[in-house]
């Protein structure tokens, strides 16, 4: 397999708990995913865009460094930014400081897989750009995942932002999304119905619609066909959860691979994406773990039935 990620690289400040002292780390979505993909050895692009300053220089020997070519990134005025605090059980809140003008095209020559979601999906004039991808990598035969990755103080008002999820679910065969993500979309509604509706949505690629529910700490759900597939997490001491969703993105798409989708497919990637994203959260930062460390921890875990 050969993945194209498209979307934002931002860099995360990210705040000592209880003081006003921030650590600059690379980060977004998209660009966790595609780091960590590269580090559990996949062969994986970047496409997006990187300031013209210091920051960008540090994401772009972020990249570099992982072995995630980046050879079509665009030039912005200025690295996007993202303020993390870091709450006492670990989790983060953000403040942005955002732009995304993404152009397009991309060539998806030898491209399998195609990712993207989060903010490059939702803010505009480049999420425009950005579905018009999807829609081409579809019509290709590229098979698309997607991560709405909900920042609700830059997804606009909820019901433009859910349109344009909505859009990229059916643009998609795989969506990985958080119970967080779908309790601000669909106030009320139980995650599972959401996610068996999502599955049933008409497809604009041939095949079945895999849909991932993710709940931090509680691990994760997985609807494919009428099946519904759970996994729980491993326990861990959590140091922070910064990149855990996106950790979890990559080693299941890795894990999971081509062909046709089984039950026992499916299982099996759960367990590495909640493996990975167990390890992550461990670290300060998104830092993705490297195959072995996965199949340690995956080695402590009780089987995961069907």
């Amino acid at each position: 397999m050969t993945f194209l990620v498209i979307g934002e690289s931002i860099v995360d400040l990210i705040g000592s708990p209880g003081a006003w002292r921030f650590s600059a780390v690379a980060g977004g979505s998209p660009l966790n995913v595609a780091v960590a993909l590269a580090t559990l050895g996949q062969p994986v692009r970047f496409s997006g865009e990187i300031g013209g300053d210091f920051f960008g220089d540090l994401l772009r020997e972020h990249l570099g460094r992982h072995g995630v070519g980046h050879g079509e990134l665009a030039r912005s005025a200025a690295t996007s930014l993202a303020f993390a605090r870091i709450g006492e059980d670990g989790s983060a809140s953000y403040d942005f400081r955002f732009g995304w003008r993404f152009s397009g095209p991309v060539p998806l020559d030898g491209v399998t897989r195609l990712h993207t979601g989060s903010l490059a999906t939702l803010v505009e004039p480049g999420a425009a750009q950005v579905r018009e991808v999807m829609r081409a990598a579809a019509a290709a035969g590229v098979v698309v995942s997607y991560d709405p990755n909900i920042r609700p103080s830059l997804a606009g008002d909820r019901a433009s932002a859910l349109t344009a999820v909505e859009e990229c679910v059916r643009l998609s065969r795989l969506v990985k999304v958080s119970v967080e993500d779908l309790a601000w979309l669909y106030p009320g509604e139980p995650d599972l119905d959401v996610a068996r509706r999502w599955a049933e949505f008409r497809s604009g690629s041939p095949g079945e619609r895999l849909v991932v529910v993710t709940r931090g700490g509680e691990g994760a759900s997985a609807i494919l066909g009428g099946c519904v597939i759970t996994c729980p997490a491993p326990v861990v001491e959590v140091v922070d959860t910064v990149g855990a969703g996106d950790t979890f993105t990559a080693a299941f798409l890795a894990a999971l691979g081509g062909g046709e989708l089984t039950a026992e497919r499916v299982r099996d990637a759960l367990r590495h994406g909640c493996a990975a994203a167990a390890i992550v959260c461990t670290r300060e930062g998104a830092v993705p773990p490297s195959p072995q460390e996965i199949g340690e921890l995956l080695s402590t875990m009780p089987p995961t039935p069907v």
